[in-house]
C-alpha cells in the first residue's frame, strides 16, 4: 500500500483517531505514527511519574507503543483510544515495579553462604534516587526478617546486619558452618514466602493486614 503521511491537525479530535485507528485495521500501519507522534510525551510523562527512572520510562514508553501496534487489530472502540493506551502504559508500569521488586526480595536466593563472599547490606539498598519509593519495600523487609524464628533471625541478622562471614557466626554462636547456612537458607526460603503476597499487591496478614 502506498505510503501515507499524515499531519497532526488531522487527528485533533476523538473522531480523527478512530478514523486512524480504522485505518491501521485494515491494513495502513502508516496510520499508527500520528497516533504515537501525538501521545508519546504524554505516555513518557505518565510512566515516568510512575518508575521515577527517566531511562526505564524511555524504555517502557516504547514498550507501549510497541504492544499498542502489536494489539490495535483487536481494538474494539469500546474506549477512547488514548484511555485505551494509557491502561496499557500503567500496566507496563505496574510490571515493571512489580520486577524489580521482585528481583529484590528474591535476591534472597542467591546470597552468599561462601564466608570468602562478601555482601554488605549497603548492595541491598537502593540509589539515592529511588530511596523513597523503595522505602516501603524496605520496611516491609524489616519486619519480614522481625518474623524469622529466634535462631534465624539471629544468623540473618549477624551476616547481613554486622556482616560477618560465616566462620565467624559459627564461633560466636557456638555453632557448625554447615548449622549456620542451614539456618541462612531457612532465612531466605521464609522471608521469600512472606514477602511473596506483597509482591503480587495481595494483604500481608503476617503484618496486621486485613
Amino acid at each position: 500500500m502506498e505510503r501515507t503521511d499524515y499531519p497532526d491537525a488531522l487527528f485533533t479530535d476523538t473522531e480523527d483517531e478512530r478514523e486512524l485507528v480504522e485505518r491501521f485495521q485494515s491494513g495502513d500501519t502508516e496510520a499508527f505514527n500520528p497516533l504515537m507522534r501525538k501521545y508519546q510525551q504524554k505516555i513518557y510523562t505518565l510512566i515516568c511519574q510512575r518508575v521515577h527512572d527517566r531511562e526505564a520510562a524511555k524504555d517502557l514508553c516504547q514498550d507501549t507503543f510497541l504492544k499498542a501496534f502489536q494489539a490495535l487489530p483487536n481494538f474494539k472502540g469500546d474506549a477512547a483510544f488514548y484511555t485505551w493506551l494509557y491502561r496499557i502504559a500503567v500496566n507496563c508500569s505496574i510490571d515493571f515495579l512489580r520486577q524489580r521488586n521482585r528481583n529484590k526480595v528474591f535476591a534472597f536466593e542467591e546470597l552468599p553462604l561462601n564466608p570468602d563472599e562478601e555482601l554488605r547490606m549497603t548492595e541491598m539498598q537502593p540509589p539515592a534516587s529511588r530511596l523513597a519509593e523503595d522505602r516501603e519495600l524496605g520496611c516491609i523487609i524489616r519486619k519480614a526478617v522481625s518474623q524469622l524464628p529466634p535462631g534465624q533471625r539471629r544468623v540473618f541478622n549477624l551476616r547481613h546486619r554486622e556482616e560477618l562471614p560465616i566462620k565467624e557466626i559459627a564461633a560466636r554462636l557456638n555453632r557448625s558452618e554447615g548449622t549456620i547456612k542451614a539456618h541462612l537458607h531457612h532465612a531466605h526460603k521464609r522471608l521469600r514466602t512472606l514477602l511473596l503476597p506483597y509482591l503480587r499487591n495481595e494483604p500481608l496478614t503476617w503484618n496486621g493486614e486485613t
